[in-house]
């Protein structure tokens, strides 16, 4: 944060570019002095947001002409707010164990003070509506622990607290667009104090400008530690659904980490904010005595997929004990779920497989919308696909058709985001079953323009049906890829295997295959064909 404060925010500031309110070096300093073996440690709520938030508590104090005390209990709140948490997950509780244990770190010489530091820490994880309660019962706490006299007591001023406590919430809140397309989405309606609404631009730079040198120092730590193994051949699978568009740029580009993809200005979709973060690529082990077929199950054997060749498959880690990890995590859900680092080369994809039970399935009954239900991902999967049908099949879409559902997507979200956990919980389901609800008409739509777009490509009808098989031969044939079929002959496919030595898993549902004609042990450049 030092770093980003002195090679940016200077800069800016100086040059008139924002309103800084107060001394760049004052606020360095006090951001440089956070104890930080008292933070949670964490990506999401650790020192890094610690700062941010101490950092825009420091603004809006200013900005309210906070007195010297009152702006000293306020960044030791910003600073130490979240020091009681047990996961990254909402928790009402964590906000009282963060006051239980702040005085270990802070003390003051006037307990007034201090019981105004623990109310405001308590306050910021609950709703507005237990504000009064939670001061209240510090109140309460405060004349049982007989600590201060009556008439300090009655000093305690609840407008002060107050005060304290939305400026405390609304420097937490501004720091939600660190999550980058998760669903802690901020809308400045929620905010507290209408400065705080002028900073969401602000939040929006710093995290921008922080993820940017926060993943280029972490990847030279990664480079050095992953890129120079020997290469082994381990197989793996890497899964697309039915994203003929993303499978074109495998063919054309290889299999690339998001960072890949960003530095070298291709564009990629994301489909899950999951476990293999910035410079990661999730793959499926390969090996046929795998115990474990969770991923397999659901992606590989329900989308197209690519066999590959990888240096070497790194199993996730636990969440890790130190701040700005970029190891791959490890996957609640998915047990053969690997990883692979940085990039998987053309050359070393030997096969696009498709199932069998989908070879002829219809364009028209796919599901293209796999990601998960956070607005942006969703958002985001859409415009990808509308300008690659746009691009690829020369076609102009309405794309207004749309925006009803994705504003209501989105206003759905951001309404269960804003609700205190416990309502949150009760209407789970509800949610869930409403926005499962909604991206099925968004698919739907989806499914239409795929349908016009390859109509068009294949000098069809918008009427007749378009199989998978035929969209997967055309990308091939116009993509120049050669390739083998592998058709549904039993012996020939077996011949091949054994042949090959390849450990697919033994289904009873078994697959079609399209090999194209990558070779490991050819010297071929595939990356400079035109697609």
């Amino acid at each position: 944060m030092k770093r980003i404060l002195q090679t940016y925010l200077e800069k800016q500031y100086n040059d008139g570019n924002l309103l800084f309110l107060g001394d760049v070096k004052e606020i360095i300093d006090i951001l440089d002095d956070i104890k930080t073996e008292y933070l949670y440690k964490s990506d999401f709520h650790g020192l890094y947001h610690s700062q941010k938030v101490c950092f825009f508590a420091y603004l809006i104090g200013k900005h309210e002409n906070l007195s010297n005390d009152d702006m000293r209990i306020l960044l030791d709140a910003a600073r130490y707010h979240d020091i009681g948490r047990k996961s990254d997950y909402e928790e009402d509780l964590h906000g009282l164990i963060s006051a239980r244990e702040i005085d270990k770190v802070i003390k003051y010489e006037n307990p007034l003070d201090m019981y105004y530091l623990k109310a405001i820490v308590e306050s910021h994880a609950h709703d507005d509506s237990s504000d009064l309660k939670v001061f209240g019962n510090w109140l309460e706490e405060e004349k049982n622990d007989n600590l201060l006299l009556k008439r300090n007591i009655e000093d305690m001023n609840v407008e002060r607290f107050l005060k304290l406590s939305d400026i405390l919430k609304d420097a937490d809140a501004l720091d939600r667009l660190r999550f980058r397309n998760c669903p802690a989405v901020l809308d400045e309606k929620y905010l507290r104090k209408e400065y705080s609404k002028k900073l969401i631009k602000l939040s929006e730079v710093i995290n921008n400008f922080y993820h940017k040198v926060y993943v280029e120092e972490e990847y030279n730590k990664m480079k050095d530690k992953y890129a120079g193994n020997e290469f082994d051949k381990v197989i793996c699978y890497h899964s697309v659904g039915f994203d003929f568009f993303k499978a074109l740029s495998i063919l054309k580009n290889g299999i690339l980490s998001h960072y890949n993809a960003t530095r070298n200005n291709i564009n990629i979709s994301r489909n899950f904010n999951g476990n293999n973060g910035e410079f990661w690529i999730s793959v499926v082990n390969a090996d046929s005595n795998a115990e474990n077929k969770e991923a397999y199950d659901k992606y590989v054997k329900n989308g197209i997929s690519f066999l590959c060749y990888a240096n070497e498959l790194v199993d996730g880690v636990s969440r890790p004990k130190d701040n700005g990890s970029c190891e791959p995590r490890i996957s609640d859900e998915y047990h053969d779920e690997k990883f692979v680092f940085d990039k998987i080369p053309v050359e070393h994809i030997q096969h696009l497989m498709i199932p069998r039970h989908l070879y002829n399935e219809d364009i028209r009954k796919l599901p293209y919308l796999y990601c998960n239900s956070q607005y942006e991902l969703i958002k985001m999967s859409i415009n990808n696909y509308l300008n690659e049908i746009e691009e690829y099949c020369n076609i102009k879409i309405n794309r207004n058709e749309f925006d009803s559902l994705l504003n209501e997507l989105k206003d759905i979200q951001l309404k269960f985001n804003n609700m205190p956990r416990g309502e949150a919980i009760r209407v789970t389901n509800e949610y869930f079953s409403k926005i499962n609800e909604i991206k099925q008409g968004l698919n739907e739509k989806i499914q239409n323009w795929m349908q016009i777009g390859f109509a068009e490509l294949l000098n069809k009808k918008f009427t007749d049906v378009i199989t998978l098989k035929e969209v997967i031969t055309y990308i091939l044939r116009k993509a120049n890829i050669d390739y083998t079929f592998i058709d549904d002959n039993e012996n020939i496919k077996n011949d091949f295997l054994t042949e090959n030595d390849l450990p697919f898993y033994k289904d009873d549902d078994s697959y079609l295959f399209r090999f194209s004609s990558f070779d490991l042990n050819k010297n071929t450049n595939h990356q400079n064909k035109t697609l």
